[in-house]
């Protein structure tokens, strides 16, 4: 749903962090000199460029390699720990250190997938620790040497990527991941007010659901993460807008900014949490709250 962000220099910080770890099976070799000796001629490319190529780098690859069910590359580009048909892998569990990484080096508030939950990070006994899960977009048990690259791994909240998500769906171009994804510009939540009166009183006068603009190409993405189901339990949300709605037109908000001394965007913002200043992924249901801001004539 919403466009993950890097900074400038992401990709060389991470690839530093891959490429010079080591594991006692590789005998004194760094993860970087081990793929070269070993699996560059398997895979073909540059460790750098599986690891840190953007998306559409790796939807290149990954129609020229295909679909690897090769347990030594699997054992190679382990991610979590686990054995591959009893067989060990050569470096064990990655994942806490690019967890860490993820921590330090990417923005992490709420679901990039959903814009629902709260990832962010927090400290416990003085200890960072963080609330998302990093999602494999190209599946890591068909694209196994995807496993660790940066633009392959979202993150996300547990019930999208262990809940919901259909892996059967497809989602290569339409990863958060991708400079490409313009989810958020091109889908929009319409409530499908028909009483231009706001003389709505309870959720079940009207209903949201994403609707996409002259295309329906994340038609596939909605389904897979059942977003207008589980954003039904959110019209609660739209109500309180719009009761708000009706007690504060523009006139009053007017009124109230004279009164206070501050601007009308600042009053809409207090009023209706909009939060206009900020960017969308600070907040859980920013996205909804914008969205249905414009139909109700806020901003």
């Amino acid at each position: 749903m919403l466009k993950v962000r890097y900074s400038p220099d992401i990709e060389e910080k991470y690839f530093d962090v891959i490429a010079d770890s080591k594991a006692d099976k590789f005998n004194g070799l760094t993860f970087k000199e081990y793929y070269n000796k070993n699996y560059k001629k398997i895979l073909q490319f540059d460790l750098k460029e599986i690891l840190c190529g953007d998306f559409e780098k790796l939807l290149s690859i990954k129609n020229k390699i295909g679909k690897k069910n090769n347990n030594s590359v699997k054992s190679f580009f382990n991610y979590d720990k686990s054995k591959i048909n009893k067989q060990n892998p050569l470096i064990s569990k990655l994942q806490p250190k690019i967890s860490k990484f993820f921590e330090q080096n990417v923005e992490v508030h709420t679901c990039y997938y959903c814009n629902i939950d709260f990832i962010n990070i927090f400290k416990k006994q003085n200890e960072l620790k963080n609330g998302f899960t990093l999602d494999h977009v190209l599946e890591k048990a068909e694209y196994p040497y995807f496993a660790l690259s940066l633009y392959n791994l979202v993150p996300s909240c547990y019930v999208c990527n262990s809940k919901v998500k259909d892996s059967k769906i497809p989602f290569d171009n339409f990863s958060p991941t991708n400079k490409n994804f313009d989810f958020n510009e091109k889908v929009k939540f319409k409530s499908f007010i028909t009483n231009y009166n706001l003389q709505i009183k309870k959720e079940d006068d009207f209903n949201i659901r994403l609707i996409e603009n002259f295309s329906n190409v994340y038609d596939k993405y909605i389904e897979s993460l059942n977003l207008d189901n589980r954003y039904n339990y959110h019209k609660y949300k739209v109500l309180e807008m719009i009761e708000k709605r009706r007690k504060y037109p523009d006139s009053r908000i007017e009124e109230l900014a004279n009164l206070t001394n501050q601007s009308v965007e600042d009053i809409k913002q207090d009023l209706f949490s909009i939060y206009i200043k900020k960017e969308l992924h600070i907040r859980p249901l920013s996205k909804l709250l914008k969205d249905i801001s414009k139909e109700l004539g806020l901003i």
